[in-house]
């Protein structure tokens, strides 16, 4: 089963200054199963490697991308108005429009798994096929 990837994941695995950096690389290092990212997380992602670490990061990433080491699944109108959903469920929390349709997509797609460091704001969404996602590493 694939695990779906959000951008706090691979910045830490990226950046050699972030403070989960050895944990992210050891992770991603025994990590099998294939790796998804959502489109949205993938724009994120932009934003913050442009801003932190500069270009040749993003080319990385897309190298990743092109070499099929990292699959880009865009979101589906299902996926939105789930994400739209979601939002409304968890408007006390404030939850980003990113991780509403990580949700949705890993609910679509039926994973559990999700690399991330950024944990609670994702942790407050509540899936639909599973109690809750397991968040790594």
């Amino acid at each position: 089963m694939a695990v779906l990837l959000d951008s706090s994941a691979v910045v830490a695995a990226a950046d050699t200054a972030d403070l989960n950096h050895a944990a992210a690389v050891g992770w991603f290092e025994r990590e099998e199963e294939p790796l998804l990212i959502g489109a949205l997380s993938l724009a994120e992602l932009d934003v913050v490697l442009q801003r932190e670490l500069g270009v040749a990061a993003v080319q990385a990433v897309l190298e990743a991308i092109r070499t099929g080491a990292l699959r880009v699944v865009p979101p589906t109108p299902a996926d939105l108005a789930r994400a739209s959903e979601l939002l409304v469920e968890a408007a006390e929390h404030r939850p980003r429009l990113a991780d509403v349709v990580l949700v949705a997509t890993a609910e679509r797609l039926r994973i559990r798994r999700v690399a991330t460091f950024d944990r609670r704001p994702i942790a407050v969404l509540r899936p639909r096929h599973v109690r809750a996602l397991q968040l790594e590493p």
